[in-house]
């Protein structure tokens, strides 16, 4: 009787748990009421963003909050994430906003992370949703062709150039033995992303000796001490091992000498990585395409699609030129997986991640949705525009502009002794934040840079950005 009785009682629990949890699957008129506020949301913003700020204060951080036991409207929760998320630091979807590396996020992509997101679909093994998996090798195929790449080449798209480069550091590490890693030496610049560094600390190559080439006097690796540091070395009984190159710099865009690199790599054994999450898409241009024509030379090289494609933060891409080298660092599988085990291509074979975001969709549904020309324009104009801040900031008394942009970062500073009074400039600038721009040092001094990169930037903003220096090398 007892055990009928809390079995009755489990039941009556059991149908109050489930109409509960059912609220959870959103019906379809719930969902469209979802969709209106969104879209009212979405157009308050994109039109508040061609004239709003690209940056704004910080302010003091906000206390913590508790977590919601209850249900609250989706016009509430928009309002909070506002006054939360919007009101403070940079704005990277402004077309003002020329600090770090600027994406700016097409809306396309996010019609993609809707979509995936709804969807569901499981991109890591083919077999379980092939169209998943498909989508994300069409994407890997038009990369690899766009850099040069054949048809032995084969890559995998990750969270952003930092996990995208620590694929290509392991892909490299598995060429030796273990035994050899602590004779092995990786060259490297002074203007090396720091992804590279960490992704060396993260792979187990702490014991590799890391050696500095020399740049020249636009930051650009000088091929010539690269030979000779691996001739230097070779002599000592160590083991050159890899070499890390740049097609464009964060710093100030400069783009290393990469036919040269590949010619040393070639003839010494080295691993050649090339460092183009920032500028690899400028090969595109015809500006560009030269000085990135090296490219397919490389044995791995990073591209983030959420910068040089405009993508919304989250999406970077490794590809190998050996897409079997690739995958031998990373396929495994286990029993569980042997009901989607299939010949075609898997993401996860060449990718850290087994549950994988379906980060594919956004790169695909943009391309298909705008086609690359659009894109190609878009980064052709930021090469012309950052020409045009060149030429300005030349002009301008009391400035000394760095190096003349391999691509679209154009960096300067008040001249003489001048970290203070650039310190000063860029305070003003972003006192007022209207403009955004941002600071690194060269040569041990300060300057600020305009990395030209967002989709949205256009002539009528750079010209923004130019009155806000003028007026604060004045002091207002």
């Amino acid at each position: 009787m007892k055990q009928t009785e809390r079995r009755a009682r489990a039941m009556v629990s059991l149908d109050a748990l489930e109409a509960e949890s059912r609220n959870l699957d959103t019906d379809g008129a719930t969902l469209s009421v979802w969709l209106g506020e969104l879209d009212r949301f979405s157009a308050t913003y994109l039109a508040a963003n061609e004239t709003g700020p690209a940056f704004l204060p910080l302010g003091p951080p906000r206390d913590d909050e508790a977590v919601p036991l209850h249900p609250a409207p989706l016009s509430q929760v928009l309002k909070e994430f506002d006054e939360m998320a919007l009101t403070r630091g940079i704005v990277p979807t402004s077309g003002r906003f020329f600090g770090y590396v600027p994406g700016g996020a097409v809306p396309s992509a996010a019609v993609g992370d809707y979509v995936a997101a709804l969807t569901n679909r499981y991109a890591g093994v083919y077999a379980a949703s092939p169209g998943a998996a498909e989508i994300e090798n069409s994407a890997i195929r038009w990369l690899a062709e766009m850099i040069g790449y054949e048809e032995t080449a084969w890559g995998t798209l990750q969270s952003g150039g930092s996990l995208a480069s620590l694929v290509a550091i392991i892909a490299a590490r598995e060429t030796r033995a273990p035994a050899d890693w602590s004779r092995g030496v990786i060259y490297l610049t002074e203007e090396c992303h720091l992804a590279i560094r960490k992704a060396v600390h993260m792979a187990g190559l702490g014991q590799t000796q890391l050696r500095i080439v020399p740049v020249d006097a636009r930051l650009r690796l000088s091929a010539d001490d690269l030979a000779r540091l691996v001739a230097e070395d070779r002599s000592k009984g160590l083991a050159p091992w890899i070499v890390v190159a740049s097609a464009g710099t964060v710093n100030t865009g400069a783009v290393d000498p990469l036919q040269d690199i590949a010619e040393i790599a070639a003839r010494e054994g080295l691993w050649y990585h090339v460092d183009a999450a920032y500028g690899g898409f400028f090969i595109l241009t015809q500006r560009a395409r030269t000085k990135l024509a090296g490219l397919a030379r490389a044995d791995s090289v990073v591209l983030d699609p959420h910068k040089g494609l405009f993508l919304p933060y989250g999406c970077g891409a490794i590809l190998a030129r050996d897409g079997d080298r690739l995958r031998r660092a990373f396929e495994f599988t286990s029993s569980y997986l042997k009901d989607v085990h299939h010949e075609a291509p898997s993401p996860t074979d060449y990718s850290p991640e087994l549950t994988r975001h379906f980060r594919a969709l956004r790169l695909w549904m943009s391309l298909k949705l705008h086609g690359l020309e659009r894109f190609r324009a878009a980064l052709e104009e930021k090469l012309v525009l950052a020409e045009i801040a060149q030429e300005r900031l030349v002009s301008m008394p009391g400035l000394e502009v760095g190096p003349e942009p391999d691509l679209s970062i154009v960096a300067f500073r008040v001249q003489g002794d001048g970290d203070s009074a650039t310190q000063a400039v860029l305070d003003r600038i972003l006192a007022r934040g209207r403009v955004h721009l941002s600071s690194t040092r060269l040569w041990g001094k300060l300057y600020i840079r305009i990395c030209v990169l967002c989709f949205r930037s256009h002539r009528s903003d750079l010209e923004a950005a130019l009155g806000e220096i003028e007026g604060a090398l004045a002091g207002r």
